[in-house]
């Protein structure tokens, strides 16, 4: 299993226009590309102001690439514009370790 987290820092003034923003055109447009299996949203517990992380699950490594430069990217750039330095995000690659 691969999984892009995506770490989001949202400013307190932004946070009720981000949450609409991820319930309205984040979260559809990640759904719509059909290049994620599954999307979670996780509020981190234990910091000050709002931290999330977003994980998005596929199993195919190269989907998930497509996913990251097709679909993301123009995401956050459209974030980008909209919030500015309000709403911070940024992104790790994950693969599930075999023990």
């Amino acid at each position: 299993m691969y999984v892009y987290n995506l770490t989001v820092v949202v400013n307190n003034e932004e946070l009720a226009t981000w949450n609409e923003w991820l319930k309205n055109v984040y979260l559809p447009t990640v759904n719509r590309s059909n290049l994620v299996e599954n999307v979670r949203v996780f509020k981190i517990m234990d910091m000050p102001e709002p931290h999330y992380a977003i994980h998005h699950e596929q199993q195919n490594p190269q989907e998930m690439l497509n996913f990251i430069q097709d679909v993301l990217s123009d995401l956050l750039k459209e974030a980008a514009q909209q919030f500015g330095e309000k709403v911070l995000f940024f992104g790790t690659n994950l693969a599930t370790l075999t023990i």
